[in-house]
Order: structure tokens, then C-alpha cells, then sequence
């Protein structure tokens, strides 16, 4: 069944405000880029992670309430630790109860 005229309006003004939840999956809004071409390979991913971590945990300093930030921050910061490394009494106890 095709869309009424009220949520195709509803869907071209979302549009065109960069709100793209309504769009069908033909939006070149919603398809990815492709990486530059010109790009080097990674050589070293654990000096990349680490250089993202410090850019990832600078932009949170500036902007706290990003709670975006803040799980990117987060998810970057874990991905580094080690496994075995120390993390605090009561996580090790979440993971702990989980394993059991």
C-alpha cells in the first residue's frame, strides 16, 4: 500500500531538515561514504587506538553531557585494557557473577 500525501509531506519536511528516520532505504542520506582512497594503511592499531582515546576523551572534557562521547570514551578506554588488567572491586564483581 503506498504512503498518504500527509506522510510523504511529513517525510520530505523531516528530510530536508536532516532528520532522516522517515526516509526508505534509497536515501543517499543513509547510504555510507566510502573511505578515501588516499589513505594509508594502519600500522600500528594499538598507537591508533591509543591517539583515538585521547581524542575521544578530550572531546568528552569539552563536552560532558555528550553522553555519545562518554560511551565512545568508555568502549575505547575497555578496548585498550588488557585482559587481566586491574578493574575496579565491584565491576570485577558484576563480571564475576555473570561468569558463574
Amino acid at each position: 500500500m503506498a504512503d498518504s500525501e500527509a506522510v510523504r509531506s511529513r517525510r520530505k519536511r523531516a528530510h530536508a531538515a536532516g532528520d532522516h528516520s522517515l526516509c526508505r532505504r534509497d536515501c543517499a542520506a543513509l547510504k555510507l561514504a566510502a573511505p578515501p582512497e588516499d589513505s594509508p594503511p594502519v600500522a600500528d592499531p594499538l598507537a591508533e587506538m591509543r591517539r583515538l582515546a585521547g581524542r575521544v576523551v578530550a572531546a568528552h572534557e569539552k563536552d560532558p553531557g555528550n553522553a555519545n562521547l562518554a560511551r565512545e570514551a568508555r568502549m575505547t578506554l575497555q578496548a585498550l585494557m588488557g585482559p587481566g588488567e586491574a578493574v575496579d572491586g565491584e565491576l570485577a564483581e558484576m563480571f564475576a557473577a555473570f561468569r558463574r
